[in-house]
C-alpha cells in the first residue's frame, strides 16, 4: 500500500469526504446464471434399490435391541399363547403376506400411504439409515439422547457397580400392559395372581419391569391398579356368595345386584380401551376414577357383610354413601341408585305393612321373621263362650329400624300397620281395608328421593291420594258404598306402590344373578336388560374411565343423604297413618262404644259412682247389717246382709258368704244408670250381663300377702277382693292389660281408703256415745278421734276430688271432643285432638299414671305410701280401744296404750306434712309421654306437683303438725 506523504500522520484527514486508504476494493459483479429449461434425468437406481426394503423379510432395521446381542426375552419363560397377547404385541417373525403391487409402490406421493398405521412401519432415524440399510447410527455422547436404551443401560451399569441386583429384569411392554389391564379388572394373568390367603393381588415375578421405567417407580404406579383388582375380586366373591335373584329380596341381594351391574359396566368400558398403542400412563389414568368407585363399593360390601340384620345394612350404607358423596361428587347418581336398590326390599315390606300394597310380600317373610321390625305370633285365649280362640299378637322391634329414621316415625310405621290390621279384622269392607279401593286411589309408592323437587312431587302425590281416599271413607261412614268397586280376592290384583316415575303399575323387583345363564357377565353376553338399568346408564353417563369427567360434575341440590329416608317417607306415611287412625277411632267410638267402657272403669274401678261406693261400703263395713256367716242352726239373712269387717272375729269370709253379700250389687248399680241412657241397648248389656263381664273375683295372693289378709284389723284385710273385667278384643288397643293392672292397683288402694273412712266415722259415733267422756279436754281418746277423722277426711277428699276427679274430668272432656268430631266427620280435627290410636292409648295410660302419682302409688312415692299405710294401721289399732272408752275400768287400762299410739300417729303425720312442704315442683314433676308424642293441648298432662298443695292446705293450714 502506498501511503504517500501522510505516512507520518496516517490519521490526519485533509478532505473529510475523501475515502480512507484502508477501504476495501468493491467486488466485481457475478456472471449471469444460465437457466436450462430441461432438468437432468435423475438416475432411478437410487430409489429402485431401497424402495421395498421395509417389505423384505430379511430387514431387521426396526428391531430394537437394548444390549446389542443380548436376548431380552431369555430372562423370563416363554409365555403361553394368549388371544389377548395377539392384540397388544407385535410379532417380529410375522411375514407381510403378499407382495405390494409395484404400481402402487411407485406412487410414493399418494395420500393412501399416509393412512397406513404408523406402528407397522420402522422408525426412520436419519437419511443415512434411509439410504443405506447397512448403516450403523453412531453412538451419541449424550445420555439424554439414548432414550429407553440409555436409561436401561445406566440401570444395568449401576447394578453392576453396586453389586446389587436391583435393576430388574426386562419384559416385553405389550405383555406387561396386557397383564396390567387384566389386573385392573380383577383377573389373573402370567404376571399377576390373586393370593387367596392374603385376599389380595400380587406380582408373580417381583423384579420384572418394562423398558424406560425404574422398578420402584413401576411398582408405585402399579400399586393403585393392584388395589383396584383386589377390590374387583372382592366384589365378584360377594356376588357369588349372595345371588341377586332371590325369593325374599333383602338389602344384601340388592347390593349384589348393584355390584354385578357395575362389574359388567366396567368390563364393557375397559374392553373398548384395549389398543396396542396404549401406554402405562394411559392405563393408570383409566383406573383412577374406576379405582375410587370400586374402592367405595368394596367398603360398602365389607361393612354390609359385618351387619347382622337389615336395618344395620341400610344404616351403614347411608353413612358410607354420605361420606363418599362428599369426597367424590361425580359418584352421587351412582351412589343414590345403589341406595335405592338396597333399600327397595325394606320399603316393599313397609308398604305391605302400612297398607299401600298387598300383604303378599309381608306374608312371604313368615310369622317369625327376625329380620323385620315387626313380629307376629298366634296366641290362644278363652273367650266368653269358653271356647279357645286364636288371636295375633304383634311385637315391635325398634332395634330393627334404620338408625336414620327418628323414633317417632319408626313407631308410626309399626302403629299404623297394627291399627290397619285391627280395622281389617273388624271392618273388612272398609275402603282402607280393601286392596281394590286403595289401588284405585293410586297410592304413592315408598321410595328414596334425593332432590328437593322429587320430595315435592312425593308430597303432591300423597295429597292426591289422601283426597281421593278421604271421599271414599266419608262416603262409607255415611252408609253409601255404591261407588266403591267390589272387593277382590287377595292375589287377583297387583296392588302396590308405584315407582317414582309416576307409572300407575307396580314394577316387579327383579334382581340380577351373575352365575345364571341369563345373567352372565362379559362383553359377548346378551345383557340388554342390564344396560336398561338406571345404574348402568348412570355409569355410562359419568364416563368413569375419563379422569376429566369428575371435574365437570355438578352436585345435585338435595338434602343430606342421612335425612333422605325420613324426608321421603314422611308425606306418604303421615297421610296413611291419619286415614287409618281416623277409621280406627270411628270404629272404636261409634261401633264399640269405647267411651262407655272407659266410663265404666271410672264408675266401678275408681269408685266414681257414688251409689256403688256407698252400697259397697255398707256391705263390707256396716256393723248393723246381719252377718252372712254360716252357723249351725241359724239361717243366713237375705237382703240386709254384710261382711261386717271390724265387728267380727273370723276372717276372711267364705266364698259363699262373699257371693251372698256382693251378689247383684254391680248389676243393680249399673242398671240404675243405664236405664236412663240409650247405651242399655248395646249387645253387651243383654241378659243382664255387664260390659266386659264385670264382676267381683278373688285376687291371687302370695303366701305372705295371704297371711296379712287373715287379720281383720290389718289394713290388708280386703286385698283379696278385686273387680274382674275383660274388654272386647277390638277395645284392647286402648284398654290394655297394662292399664287394667293400674285400675286394679287403684281399686285396692281406694278400697283401703273407704274402709278408713268407715272406721273414722265409727270413731265419731264413739265420741257421741253417752258412756264417752267427750267433754274432757284432756281426753286422749277424743284428741285421737278428732285428728284421725280430720286426716282421713282430708285424704278422702283429696284422693277422689283432686287425684282422681280433676284428671279424669280432663280425660273425659277429651273423649267427648273426639266423639263430637267423629259425629261431624271432621278428620283433621279428630286427628288434631286424638293424635292417633297409639297416642290415645298412651294418653289413657298417662292419665292412670297421673292418678297413681297423685295418690302416692308411683315408684317415686314408695316410702310415702308405706308411711300412709303405717298411719292407717295406727288408726285401726286405736279403733277397738275407742269403742271401749267410758266402760267400767277399761279407760285407765288402755290410756297408756292410746298415748303411745297417739304419739306414733302425731310423729307419722309430722313426717308426712314435712314431706309435702318440702316438695319441689321440678324434682317431683310427673313425666308424661303425651307431649312427647305430639298430642294436642287437650291431651296435655299436668307436669308439676302443685296438686299436693291442696292436700297440704287441708291437712295443716295452721301448721298444727
Amino acid at each position: 500500500m502506498d501511503l504517500g506523504d501522510d505516512f507520518d500522520d496516517p490519521f490526519k484527514v485533509k478532505d473529510l469526504w475523501q475515502p480512507s486508504r484502508f477501504a476495501l476494493q468493491p467486488l466485481k459483479p457475478l456472471e449471469p446464471i444460465t437457466w436450462e429449461s430441461t432438468l437432468p434425468e435423475i438416475p432411478k437406481g437410487v430409489f429402485d434399490t431401497h424402495l421395498h426394503v421395509f417389505d423384505n423379510n430379511e430387514s431387521l432395521l426396526y428391531e430394537i435391541n437394548v444390549f446389542g446381542t443380548e436376548d431380552t426375552d431369555a430372562s423370563i419363560p416363554e409365555p403361553e399363547p394368549d388371544p389377548a397377547d395377539n392384540i397388544l404385541e407385535t410379532d417380529t417373525n410375522e411375514t407381510t403376506g403378499s407382495e405390494v403391487n409395484s404400481n402402487e409402490a411407485d406412487n410414493i406421493w399418494g395420500l393412501e400411504s399416509l393412512e397406513l398405521p404408523t406402528g407397522s412401519q420402522p422408525n426412520l432415524r436419519s437419511w443415512d439409515s434411509f439410504l443405506n440399510s447397512e448403516f450403523q447410527e453412531p453412538v451419541s455422547a449424550y445420555l439424554s439422547e439414548f432414550g429407553n436404551k440409555g436409561f436401561d443401560a445406566a440401570l444395568s451399569h449401576q447394578a453392576t457397580v453396586s453389586g446389587l441386583e436391583n435393576a430388574g429384569r426386562l419384559i416385553r411392554t405389550s405383555v406387561f400392559l396386557d397383564s396390567l389391564l387384566r389386573l385392573g379388572l380383577g383377573w389373573n394373568s402370567m404376571l399377576f395372581h390373586y393370593n387367596e390367603g392374603k385376599r389380595m393381588f400380587e406380582k408373580s415375578i417381583r423384579d420384572i419391569r418394562i423398558s424406560g421405567i425404574e422398578l420402584a417407580t413401576l411398582d408405585s404406579m402399579v400399586g393403585d391398579i393392584l388395589k383396584c383388582g383386589t377390590h374387583m375380586q372382592r366384589m365378584r366373591r360377594f356376588v357369588r356368595n349372595n345371588p341377586s335373584l332371590s325369593d325374599q329380596p333383602s338389602a344384601l341381594t340388592g347390593l349384589a345386584s348393584a355390584a354385578s351391574i357395575m362389574i359388567y359396566s366396567l368390563e364393557k368400558q375397559l374392553s373398548k380401551q384395549i389398543d396396542p398403542r396404549i401406554s402405562l400412563i394411559q392405563i393408570q389414568s383409566l383406573f383412577r376414577n374406576c379405582g375410587d368407585l370400586v374402592s367405595t363399593l368394596a367398603d360398602i360390601i365389607s361393612a354390609a357383610e359385618k351387619a347382622t340384620n337389615e336395618n344395620e345394612i341400610i344404616s351403614v350404607l347411608l353413612e358410607i354413601c354420605e361420606t363418599q358423596e362428599q369426597r367424590f361428587p361425580w359418584l352421587s347418581k351412582i351412589l343414590h341408585e345403589i341406595v335405592q336398590k338396597c333399600i327397595k326390599p325394606w320399603l316393599v315390606l313397609v308398604e305391605s305393612w302400612v297398607g299401600l300394597r298387598s300383604d303378599k310380600p309381608l306374608l312371604a317373610e313368615g310369622q317369625t321373621n327376625r329380620r323385620s321390625f315387626v313380629e307376629w305370633q298366634n296366641s290362644h285365649q278363652l273367650g266368653e263362650n269358653k271356647l279357645e280362640t286364636a288371636s295375633i299378637e304383634y311385637i315391635y322391634h325398634p332395634e330393627m329400624m334404620p338408625s336414620s329414621l327418628p323414633d317417632d316415625q319408626a313407631r308410626l310405621i309399626f302403629e299404623t300397620g297394627k291399627a290397619l290390621r285391627l280395622l281389617k279384622e273388624n271392618q273388612p269392607d272398609h275402603p282402607i281395608s280393601r286392596e281394590d279401593v286403595v289401588e284405585n286411589s293410586r297410592p304413592p309408592g315408598l321410595t328414596c328421593a334425593f332432590l328437593w323437587t322429587d320430595i315435592e312431587q312425593i308430597q303432591q302425590k300423597a295429597a292426591d291420594y289422601e283426597n281421593q281416599l278421604r271421599r271414599e271413607i266419608l262416603r262409607y261412614h255415611k252408609g253409601d258404598t255404591s261407588r266403591s268397586r267390589p272387593a277382590t280376592r287377595s292375589g287377583d290384583t297387583n296392588v302396590g306402590g308405584n315407582e317414582f316415575d309416576g307409572a300407575s303399575g307396580t314394577e316387579e323387583f327383579e334382581l340380577i344373578d351373575l352365575d345364571s345363564g341369563r345373567h352372565i357377565t362379559g362383553v359377548l353376553a346378551n345383557n340388554d336388560y342390564v344396560e336398561a338399568d338406571n345404574l348402568y346408564l348412570y355409569a355410562e353417563e359419568n364416563d368413569l374411565l375419563n379422569p376429566n369427567s369428575s371435574s365437570s360434575t355438578e352436585t345435585a341440590f338435595g338434602p343430606p343423604l342421612g335425612s333422605v329416608l325420613y324426608l321421603s317417607l314422611a308425606p306418604t306415611l303421615a297421610v296413611q297413618a291419619q286415614l287409618v287412625d281416623f277409621s280406627c277411632l270411628h270404629l272404636l267410638f261409634k261401633r264399640h262404644q269405647l267411651q262407655h267402657h272407659l266410663n265404666l272403669q271410672w264408675r266401678f274401678q275408681l269408685l266414681g259412682d257414688g251409689v256403688f261406693a256407698s252400697r259397697l261400703s255398707h256391705s263390707l263395713f256396716d256393723p248393723e247389717l246381719s252377718s252372712g256367716e254360716r252357723k249351725s242352726g241359724v239361717a243366713r239373712g237375705g237382703f240386709n246382709t254384710g261382711l261386717r269387717l271390724g265387728s267380727r272375729d273370723t276372717w276372711p269370709p267364705a266364698s259363699s258368704e262373699l257371693r251372698l253379700v256382693l251378689m247383684g250389687l254391680l248389676t243393680e248399680c249399673h242398671a240404675a244408670i243405664e236405664n236412663k241412657d240409650t247405651l242399655s241397648m248395646q249387645p253387651e248389656a243383654k241378659d243382664n250381663e255387664l260390659p266386659g263381664g264385670l264382676s267381683f273375683s278373688i285376687r291371687e295372693l302370695s303366701g305372705a300377702e295371704l297371711i296379712k289378709c287373715k287379720d281383720p284389723n290389718a289394713i290388708e284385710a280386703l286385698d283379696f277382693l278385686r273387680l274382674q273385667y275383660k274388654p272386647p278384643a277390638v277395645l284392647e288397643s286402648v284398654i290394655t292389660t297394662r292399664s287394667l293392672e293400674k285400675y286394679d292397683r287403684l281399686f285396692k288402694h281406694l278400697l283401703r281408703l273407704v274402709r278408713m273412712v268407715s272406721v273414722v266415722n265409727g270413731l265419731v259415733r264413739d265420741s257421741t256415745a253417752r258412756s264417752s267422756l267427750s267433754g274432757d279436754t284432756h281426753n286422749i281418746f277424743q284428741k285421737f278421734r278428732v285428728d284421725s277423722y280430720h286426716v282421713i277426711g282430708a285424704l278422702n277428699d283429696y284422693f277422689f276430688q283432686i287425684g282422681i276427679g280433676s284428671n279424669w274430668k280432663r280425660f273425659e272432656s277429651t273423649l267427648s271432643k273426639i266423639k263430637s268430631c267423629l259425629d261431624r266427620g271432621d278428620i283433621d280435627e279428630t286427628i288434631e285432638i286424638a293424635g292417633s290410636l297409639y297416642r290415645l292409648r298412651q294418653y289413657h295410660e298417662d292419665i292412670l299414671d297421673q292418678i297413681l302419682f297423685s295418690l302416692f302409688l308411683s315408684k317415686r312415692h314408695e316410702q310415702v305410701n308405706k308411711l300412709l299405710e303405717e298411719m292407717f294401721g295406727t288408726i285401726l289399732a286405736f279403733a277397738p280401744l275407742s269403742r271401749l272408752d267410758g266402760s267400767h275400768g277399761i279407760r285407765q287400762q288402755n290410756e297408756k296404750t292410746v298415748h303411745r299410739l297417739y304419739a306414733t300417729f302425731r310423729k307419722q303425720m309430722s313426717v308426712f306434712v314435712r314431706f309435702l312442704r318440702g316438695l319441689d315442683g321440678g324434682k317431683m314433676a310427673f313425666k308424661s309421654t303425651a307431649t312427647q308424642l305430639g298430642g294436642s293441648s287437650s291431651m296435655s298432662i299436668r307436669t308439676t306437683s302443685s296438686i299436693f298443695e291442696y292436700l297440704l292446705a287441708r291437712l295443716d293450714l295452721k301448721q298444727y303438725y
